[in-house]
């Protein structure tokens, strides 16, 4: 792991991985924004720590660092643990697990977007979602597709459903906890960027539930001193529909999704990397368990020891599907 690219970045702030014996020695500086543990369960690590409930399943243990050039500005309001600086607001929010989706995931974003415009930071860029069962059927419908309507009902009550806007997102489902939100926002909007090989999500057919997900499959934002880009979590799917049944035809499909939405940005935006051996870090989640090694050992194959990498176990939004893949672009050193 090259834990020095946590610090090579441009725009406002850095992302990487590092070691989980080396948390505390980051819980206490100002300019922390976010330790995320890979850990089922356990206490969260100071102000700015929070355990994923998504296990890491691979490599030596580590944890997800945020580092803002600016000093952070921390508080907490309701159920929202919040950090600031001049460019940006992140915010996280964990409830009690529950067996309403649709209700958790409304009052969650209605909450969520409130707060980032009374912050003025209205434009969401990137939002993780996570929750136990997220393949489980609850009311008679599968609870990502309840979160779905639940996330969409929130958005259009507060006028934030424009499809040229939406935010890159992911969406697990976790080992415990309830739901957690997590999100990245900004003042201005980023640049939504979709995927030539794919329907947008936000278009999907009603196949796959009464309301589309609400996320673009990435986001380019030009802060001040940089760019970054966001890609959402990126499955095997072709068009709007799941392909392949074997672990590795999944592999080399979600790849070709990464790279195809990777090209696309550098196309049409310029973004100065384009191939996904190049990013800053991946994140990859695996439904079973047993495939780590092997999803791991491919990726590796493909993309070379260069990009910091985290297998994590997380059961994906459809039940066929076995592995997915996100990533993100900080710049380089700035």
């Amino acid at each position: 792991m090259n834990t020095a690219k946590v610090l090579a970045h441009s725009g406002p702030f850095g992302m990487g991985y590092v070691p989980r014996s080396r948390i505390a020695q980051f819980c206490d500086d100002p300019h922390t924004l976010a330790l995320i543990d890979f850990a089922a369960d356990g206490e969260a690590a100071g102000a700015a720590g929070f355990v994923s409930h998504l296990p890491q399943l691979d490599g030596p243990p580590v944890c997800e660092y945020w580092r803002s050039d600016e000093p952070v500005t921390r508080w907490q309001e309701g159920d929202f643990h919040l950090a600031r600086t001049s460019e940006f607001m992140f915010a996280r929010l964990s409830l009690p697990d529950t067996a309403a989706a649709e209700r958790d995931a409304q009052v969650a974003y209605a909450a969520l977007l409130r707060i980032l415009r009374e912050g003025e930071f209205p434009h969401l860029v990137r939002v993780w979602n996570y929750f136990p069962r997220i393949n489980a059927e609850e009311d008679g419908r599968e609870r990502y597709r309840s979160f779905c309507v639940g996330r969409a009902a929130a958005l259009e009550s507060l006028d934030a459903m424009d499809d040229a806007r939406l935010p890159a997102a992911s969406a697990l489902g976790a080992s415990g906890g309830g739901l957690q939100v997590y999100a990245l926002a900004a003042r201005e909007p980023g640049v939504q960027i979709e995927n030539p090989r794919q329907v947008s999500a936000f278009r999907y057919p009603n196949d796959y539930g009464p309301r589309s997900p609400s996320f673009s499959r990435a986001t380019l934002v030009r802060w001040r001193n940089g760019t970054h880009f966001y890609i959402s979590g990126t499955a095997s799917i072709v068009g709007h529909a799941s392909v392949h049944q074997s672990l590795e035809a999944q592999l080399g499909e979600t790849l070709a999704n990464v790279e195809a939405v990777v090209a696309q940005a550098h196309r049409a935006e310029g973004l100065d990397i384009s191939t996904p051996d190049a990013l800053s870090l991946l994140k990859v989640y695996v439904r079973r368990a047993s495939d780590a090694g092997t999803v791991r050992d491919w990726l590796r194959a493909r993309l070379g020891s260069a990009v910091p990498m985290a297998v994590l176990q997380a059961d994906v939004c459809r039940a066929e599907l076995l592995v997915e893949i996100e990533g993100a672009y900080c710049g380089g050193a700035g």
